[in-house]
């Protein structure tokens, strides 16, 4: 099942869940009768966000059931900080490379202090990095964990 077909699905099964008729949909999404049988049967590649918001709205389901993957991997790096956590990365990385630097041009006690200073500093960026990336971890365990449960819940459903 493709990324079209599964939130077809999920739109059809919370349309009929709420009792309500394709046209009744289409009129409170403000689309022709045909686009809800398009979006339901996956014909149509990309629903408009602005659409999928306002579906989840009036079926009362999560907009994240109504995300694609690339979508939703986003929404995850975002929740998650994966995005601050690689600026953090590339700055740590910066510093690294001054400190080399720095290291390679202590001529004076002061700039050898400096240096050190720094590394601590540096050190410390890193130990902060190293524990938000050990929480990520225990996350994505989480997440992973979750997303089976789904899975299996899913299968027992389709089975039933």
């Amino acid at each position: 099942m493709n990324e079209q077909q599964r939130i077809g699905e999920i739109i059809k099964k919370a349309r009929e869940s709420a009792a309500l008729s394709q046209g009744k949909l289409a009129t409170l999404l403000g689309v022709q009768n045909p686009v809800i049988y398009k979006y339901e049967s996956g014909k149509i590649k990309v629903i408009p966000f602005e659409k999928r918001v306002k579906l989840a709205e009036i079926l009362k389901v999560p907009l994240s059931d109504l995300l694609y993957s690339d979508e939703i991997m986003e929404k995850v790096r975002e929740e998650l900080g994966i995005n601050y956590l690689n600026k953090e990365y590339d700055l740590l990385d910066a510093l690294a490379i001054e400190l080399e630097a720095d290291f390679k041009n202590i001529d004076s006690a002061e700039k050898l202090e400096a240096v050190k200073a720094k590394f601590e500093a540096f050190e410390k960026k890193r130990l902060e990095l190293e524990k938000g990336v050990a929480m990520l971890h225990e996350l994505l365990e989480e997440i992973t964990k979750k997303a089976e449960e789904l899975k299996k819940a899913e299968l027992i459903q389709h089975n039933n």
